[in-house]
């Protein structure tokens, strides 16, 4: 706006008259603004009278008059294009600026206005001034043409001055270098749009290398690349969200650059449709749609900022579930409901915006409504799908049947949960595969991670060994660990020794039950393994652990 109002002070501004002229021009505006309050009568309507797309003042005509109901044939319309052909006709004529003057002839019903010159000009009618003109002015007929003929005259004196060769070689130049300047800042900015690409096309690879299946974030667990003793999907969703958030306001950045390159250019042309008399009333045309222009760039902004504005009440929101016991239950609904809630917000936002437009071009809004009403209705029938994955994803998301970081088992596919919005779940599975499945077809939800799990150990020794001091080596694995500052966070209770399950003639095998935290039973399972091996080796024990994961939802 700021540079749309610069464009606007530019282009009132003469180039071409003397300091004088303009003072006295915006004196006599001044004057007339302080009595243009129109009076509003029902069956009185008035429209501008303009030179190059400057209004000079208005004319008044009864309503309803028009021939077969044609507005062409109004007395209205009639005037105003009588009125302009008069003042294009003088000032086609060449008349002489210093000896123009303008004349009155008052009339019973009307005031005439004259021009002539000392030259070829005599006594050129202009307009007529009617007591209708006077009554929407709020002053008399006389006073009215007395306002009139002071910047009648200038005006005249400046559409004749802009259409001199010399001024239109000097706006030629300017207009270029305009060109030249837009030209140079495009060139900037899309220098700057390609280096915050770069920068985003980087942060997307980080995203994806976070998007590893749990079991190979245990993993890495294991393997001491991840130090931390927070829960690894804590750590994951929450530089997933942060670097999500960098990604947003990359590409806010780089729409806002193209807001920008679009308001220069069109603020270019519309300055230099200005600098001509031949050209200004398409930049008028251009600034009456201004604020249908503001609107569309201010609820596309708006729209690329509101992922940002989402992401950051969504990481300041892991501060508080920090110190919660369910934190992460908590924060795994809380990124589901993140990038849920930014489709709606943006498709609210587009609607609000589509409004706001169909508003500043009046149209009644009740129109648009009942038109949207004929179309959600046709697409309600037609699209009964698309509802019933709606309503399907709103039920998971309200139900908390599982959330984005959840592995879960849909009967024909098995994986872990890494995108989902109202209408689809994002499934990869095991193998790197990625599977979009609508709401609609989901039946039945096996969530493999939710509130805790537990593994059942299949411990195979041979039929000679001391079962005693199995079991004792057993329950020591199990304290080591829950005394462990680094597994005793794992485990929720301590192990259930359920029985020897199995005696064959070489074996027997020994089963017992560890429940832990969700997507922490490989770990723990695994490390379980690790230490009972040890213990088992300094007795000469032999041993063979088979792993069987059980869930619970």
């Amino acid at each position: 706006m700021s540079l749309l109002t610069f464009i606007i002070t530019i282009n009132n501004a003469d180039l071409a008259l003397s300091q004088t002229l303009e003072k006295s021009q915006n004196s006599n505006i001044e004057n007339l603004s302080q009595v243009n309050s129109l009076t509003p009568i029902s069956n009185i309507v008035y429209k501008p009278i303009k030179i190059d797309g400057r209004e000079i003042f208005k004319v008044a005509a009864i309503a309803g008059q028009e021939i077969q109901g044609n507005s062409k044939t109004s007395p209205l319309n009639i005037r105003v294009k009588l009125y302009e052909n008069n003042l294009r006709q003088t000032i086609k004529n060449c008349f002489d600026t210093d000896t123009l003057k303008l004349t009155l002839e008052i009339l019973e019903n009307q005031t005439l206005v004259f021009a002539s010159d000392a030259e070829e000009l005599k006594n050129q009618e202009l307009i007529a001034i009617t007591d209708l003109d006077a009554q929407i002015h709020g002053i008399s007929r006389e006073d009215l043409a007395n306002q009139i003929i002071g910047f009648m005259r200038d005006a005249l004196i400046r559409a004749q001055t802009e259409r001199q060769p010399d001024y239109l070689f000097r706006q030629i130049l300017i207009s270029t270098g305009i060109i030249l300047a837009l030209i140079l800042l495009s060139f900037l900015i899309s220098i700057l749009q390609k280096y915050c690409f770069k920068k985003y096309q980087k942060l997307q690879k980080l995203i994806e290398s976070l998007k590893l299946s749990y079991p190979q974030i245990d993993e890495l667990r294991n393997n001491q690349q991840l130090t931390t003793v927070k829960p690894e999907l804590n750590l994951g969703q929450k530089q997933q969200l942060i670097w999500e958030q960098q990604q947003d306001k990359n590409s806010f950045f780089r729409s806002l650059l193209q807001v920008i390159h679009i308001i220069l250019w069109l603020c270019g042309i519309g300055w230099i449709l200005g600098n001509f008399p031949y050209s200004r009333w398409l930049q008028i045309f251009l600034l009456s749609y201004a604020m249908v222009l503001t609107t569309i760039i201010g609820t596309y902004l708006i729209i690329q900022a509101s992922p940002v504005i989402i992401n950051w009440f969504a990481i300041n929101s892991f501060q508080r579930l920090e110190t919660e016991t369910s934190v992460q239950r908590t924060v795994s609904r809380a990124i589901t409901f993140s990038h849920t809630l930014q489709g709606i917000v943006m498709f609210t936002l587009a609607c609000l915006g589509i409004l706001l437009v169909f508003q500043n071009l009046n149209i009644s809004l009740i129109i648009i409504l009942v038109g949207l009403g004929i179309i959600s209705l046709t697409v309600s029938l037609g699209g009964h799908n698309l509802v019933k994955d709606i309503i399907s994803g709103i039920l998971i998301l309200l139900e908390d049947q599982y959330a984005i970081g959840d592995i879960i088992d849909l009967d024909y596919t098995i994986g872990y949960v890494e995108d989902m919005n109202f209408r689809v779940t994002q499934l990869r599975d095991s193998g790197g595969r990625l599977s979009i499945i609508p709401h609609g077809n989901i039946s039945t939800v096996h969530n493999l991670t939710k509130d805790w799990a537990s593994i059942d150990l299949r411990i195979k020794v041979n039929l000679d060994t001391n079962l005693s001091l199995a079991l004792k080596l057993i329950k020591q694995v199990t304290n080591e660990l829950i005394n462990d500052l680094s597994w005793g966070d794992k485990i929720l209770d301590h192990a259930s020794i359920l029985a020897v399950n199995n005696v064959s003639q070489t074996e027997v095998e020994i089963t017992i039950r560890v429940k832990t935290i969700p997507r922490k039973q490989w770990n723990v399972a695994r490390e379980f393994c690790y230490r009972l091996k040890q213990n088992f080796e300094r007795e000469n024990i032999t041993v063979n652990a088979t792993i069987t994961s059980k869930y619970r939802s």
